[in-house]
């Protein structure tokens, strides 16, 4: 049945992405996919599932499932759909993903931030020292200083895909690490990521913030050894 389905998503999807099934319009029921694919109505629904969670498709309650409109939330949901998914291997994949637009957002941030965004920053780094101990308000202030940093580079892209990353990789440092030591390192790092933001400088913005994400990285390659 997961062949099946795998098949379906995939013929589907190159209708989609060749504009022979155009965004707006409603995809055919499931008693006709059921005819065409000759496959049951449990492999069609899981099939339009997974079509969902990639952005390619988009349902309205009483009317029906559609081809989506292109925009970034459907960018952005398809990769957090991705990265909820993804076995161990590829999560480091998108760790290093996340390395390389966060580097280039800290940079960018530190050419554009205004006072709003450092004083934003600031608050939250201060949120941080307050909730140390405590995993799921200590996460929370993480994700905004980091998503506060996308945002403020300007680039739409970069802070919808970060968005879509963020979490699952906060929860899982959190997780897996949890100590005091563990929490005054990651306050620092992120003292040390504020000051040259505010300072206007660059190139350090962008080696202070690949700094603190590699050694979230190196620990992920510790606990898989």
């Amino acid at each position: 049945m997961k062949q099946l389905s795998s098949k379906i998503v995939s013929q589907l999807e190159r209708e989609i992405l060749a504009g022979r099934l155009p965004s707006g319009e409603r995809l055919p029921s499931e008693e006709k996919l059921c005819a065409e694919f000759k496959a049951s109505r449990t492999v069609i629904r899981e099939a339009i599932q997974q079509l969902r969670g990639r952005g390619l498709l988009r349902s309205e309650k009483g009317s029906g499932t559609y081809i989506a409109d292109p925009s970034l939330e459907s960018l952005g949901s398809a990769v957090e759909t991705y990265s909820a998914l993804a076995e161990d291997a590829d999560f480091l994949d998108l760790i290093d993903f996340r390395i390389l637009i966060e580097s280039e957002c800290a940079k960018l941030a530190a050419k554009r931030a205004g006072e709003r965004v450092i004083s934003n920053l600031r608050r939250i780094i201060e949120n941080m020292e307050k909730t140390r101990g405590a995993r799921n308000q200590f996460s929370e202030y993480d994700i905004a200083f980091h998503l506060t940093i996308a945002k403020a580079s300007g680039n739409d892209i970069y802070s919808i895909l970060l968005g879509a990353l963020e979490k699952r990789c906060i929860d899982y440092a959190q997780t897996n690490r949890g100590n005091d030591d563990w929490y005054d390192i990651v306050v620092t790092q992120h003292r040390e990521i504020l000051d040259a933001i505010e300072s206007g400088h660059q190139q350090t913005a962008s080696d202070v913030m690949r700094k603190h994400l590699l050694a979230s990285r190196r620990h992920f390659v510790d606990l898989e050894e």
